[in-house]
């Protein structure tokens, strides 16, 4: 299947790159080290991404991690500003930020994050403002911008926020969140163990354990498996290799296995999920980007609103 990855053009010195569009079906593509921040200003519009299938409306916010491969279409008139953020460019190391998956997504936001989520709402209008109005804020001002959104993102909308209620952060279970993730993603062809993972970070089996428990995947084995369905999905998608190849490939020991996993996450078999690709990719693609002087006028109108309505809910 030929889904290929969209490249991003920064202008010199922006670690950002932001589009006003008007979308009735894009095509399914990845980004190999960028962010993408889906922003509906107007209408709606829906999304299919690896497990997910959501309809982003009006004044919501929806992330997409790098390598992610997605689309967007709607039957119906929208104004959507999609925001791309170069995860080698920040302040933050590429080394790390590789390993950390977020969701920033207003459908699912806790009171204590919503404070959070309106900054990234400024932030996002404010940049894509500048850039297509042509104020030129200063590569300074943007890389401050773009390490601030950065930063909010890291601290309240990663998976380790995800079913948590309140802002409180432990810094070694959070730590400990990470460098799991990181092993399970650099392994997941091997055998991945509790007990070996137990011991590389210093703790008893059972607490490892309960610790898993308590992080958006709550069993050791969702998580290790939806890891290696994430892999697969990949090959599912890029390649035509036969679907028990993909199952060896990542690290599943039989294809039932990977079929069981698969469904459990996707809600759908893996053939079936390569099935629906290939007939999406028999639409009439169409995605409107408007010009800077469009866009620069539609945004400082929605900044208005926006402000507005902060000012007087």
């Amino acid at each position: 299947m030929n889904i290929n990855e969209e490249i991003i053009t920064y202008k010199e010195g922006m670690p950002w790159h932001a589009k006003l569009c008007r979308i009735t079906a894009t095509e399914p593509h990845f980004h190999t080290h960028e962010l993408e921040l889906i922003y509906c200003l107007e209408g709606s519009i829906n999304l299919v991404a690896g497990h997910q299938s959501n309809t982003i409306k009006a004044g919501e916010i929806f992330s997409l991690d790098f390598r992610d491969i997605h689309y967007l279409y709607s039957d119906q008139d929208n104004l959507v500003l999609l925001v791309h953020l170069d995860l080698t460019a920040l302040d933050t190391p590429w080394e790390f930020l590789q390993y950390v998956f977020f969701a920033c997504e207003s459908c699912h936001c806790y009171p204590y994050q919503e404070p959070a989520m309106e900054q990234i709402k400024d932030i996002l209008l404010s940049m894509a403002y500048d850039l297509s109005s042509g104020k030129k804020a200063g590569p300074d001002s943007h890389r401050n911008a773009a390490n601030t959104l950065m930063s909010i993102l890291l601290k309240y909308f990663n998976w380790y926020n995800y079913e948590n209620q309140d802002d409180y952060i432990n810094t070694e279970i959070y730590n400990r969140f990470h460098r799991l993730i990181g092993y399970c993603n650099e392994n997941y062809m091997n055998k991945i163990s509790i007990s070996h993972l137990a011991e590389i970070e210093h703790v008893n089996k059972n607490y490892f354990s309960q610790f898993v428990s308590k992080t958006v995947f709550e069993k050791f084995s969702h998580m290790v498996n939806f890891i290696r369905c994430y892999e697969a999905e990949q090959l599912l998608l890029k390649t035509d290799m036969p679907v028990a190849e993909v199952s060896f490939a990542c690290g599943f020991s039989d294809p039932k296995y990977f079929y069981s996993a698969f469904k459990f996450w996707w809600e759908c078999t893996p053939t079936e999920h390569r099935r629906r690709y290939r007939k999406y990719m028999k639409t009439d693609f169409h995605e409107e980007v408007l010009p800077d002087s469009e866009a620069a006028s539609l945004i400082r109108q929605h900044i208005t609103r926006w402000h507005l309505y902060k000012t007087f809910k």
